[in-house]
């Protein structure tokens, strides 16, 4: 699953998802899915920066353990990527 995705990438994947951003004090950047209210918290990245496969990874795996994306969907949003 490893590979390079800028941060813009990953949110426009969570904005065209219906993720919402949160406003924060913080530098971090909040993500809220509404109808269940689940949160996506990241650092403050550069658009075209490379997001951290620690990151990646934790994302992917919000993303699954609430039902909002199957790890078919998910890879597949890597290789789209890749090509």
């Amino acid at each position: 699953m490893v590979r390079e995705i800028k941060f813009a990438e990953l949110e426009h994947l969570l904005l065209s998802m219906g993720f919402v951003t949160v406003a924060t004090a913080g530098s971090q950047k909040v993500y809220q899915y509404p109808s269940s209210g689940t949160l996506i918290v990241l650092p403050s990245y550069e658009q075209q920066a490379y997001v951290r496969t620690v990151h990646l990874v934790a994302v992917r795996r919000i993303l699954l353990d609430n039902g909002l994306m199957d790890s078919d969907r998910f890879n597949r949003f890597l290789q789209k990527l890749a090509s």
